[in-house]
């Protein structure tokens, strides 16, 4: 699978013994949330059976590959009569530090380490969000599908920094928006209990109070059914990449470069070389091997994963 960057352009290539029916390979572009993000659209063809397609900025100036996590391309042809599709899958993904920024505090270690940098920044960015239990990753116009609660405020798994469209009972024949961000006569929810750190983004959403004070109060409930299924479409995840994280991944960067924590990367606090004796903590899962990094991302922890032995 490949790593790709974030806000830049990706080209695929499907390569097939043949050409296909009409020489037409159709693609279409899938986020793992389900959403269809491009397509279909149809490949270019520069050769004998080998058919391309590139993600770059659209007409607006935005990039496709504008949001974080997996994407799956199909491509889709007919050979003798038959329908074939093809996936491939890509990882876009949001780096944490820049090669610029790191090699300006620590020129000396870009003769050696600068080819290898994006593969180490990729480590280190995981190292984290292990660490902390979540990305910082935008995820924008994203659908996300979700059983009610009974309760007035619904939970959302990731945050949430501009709320679209809520649809409920989807897929049943009661399905109706119960909010729209462009409809004014629809715009019934709001954000709450905004996150820190993350210009007021959130986890929850609610009716709002003059939706439930107001004459048409009767058509709504003042919670999440939970029997009902309801569809959230929304901006998620981070618009940014926190200073505190951008900071840790230096100082962990700079310790694989280093090899400066070969013992704390396995959980060692005691070696002692007169005779072999190594020690390790219980809670060695604690930690991203680094106490300054890990003093640095406390803010942004989720959870910190725990050894069961």
């Amino acid at each position: 699978m490949d790593e790709v960057k974030i806000n830049t352009s990706k080209t695929l290539t499907l390569t097939l013994p043949s050409d296909p029916a009409s020489n037409t390979v159709s693609v279409s572009l899938y986020h793992e949330f389900g959403d269809l993000v491009s397509g279909p659209t149809n490949a270019t063809r520069t050769g004998t059976g080998v058919y391309t397609i590139t993600y770059g900025q659209k007409a607006s100036g935005i990039y496709v590959l504008n949001s974080g996590g997996k994407h799956r391309a199909d491509f889709t042809y007919t050979i003798g009569g038959v329908s074939y599709t093809q996936s491939q899958i890509i990882n876009v993904y949001s780096p944490y530090i820049a090669y610029d920024e790191f090699f300006e505090d620590y020129p000396e270690l870009e003769d050696s380490f600068g080819s290898n940098f994006d593969k180490m920044e990729r480590q280190v960015r995981n190292i984290i969000n292990t660490f902390v239990g979540q990305t910082f990753d935008p995820y924008y116009d994203k659908t996300i599908f979700l059983e009610g609660n009974n309760r007035k405020a619904l939970h959302l798994p990731l945050p949430i920094f501009t709320l679209k469209v809520v649809i409920k009972d989807v897929g049943l024949d009661e399905q109706t928006t119960i909010h729209d961000s462009t409809d004014s006569d629809l715009n019934n929810l709001e954000k709450v209990r905004s996150q820190p750190f993350n210009f007021n983004s959130s986890y929850f959403i609610k009716w709002r109070s003059s939706v439930l004070d107001s004459l048409n109060a009767f058509l709504y409930t003042n919670n999440f059914s939970a029997v009902t299924t309801y569809s959230v479409k929304a901006d998620y995840g981070w618009q940014y990449v926190p200073e505190n994280v951008k900071q840790a991944s230096s100082l962990l960067l700079a310790d694989l470069m280093n090899d400066d924590s070969t013992y704390r990367r396995h959980g060692f606090f005691s070696v002692d070389l007169d005779i072999v004796k190594l020690q390790t903590k219980q809670s060695f899962y604690e930690s991203t091997g680094n106490i300054d990094a890990d003093t640095l991302l406390m803010d942004y922890t989720l959870f910190i994963m725990d050894y069961i032995g």
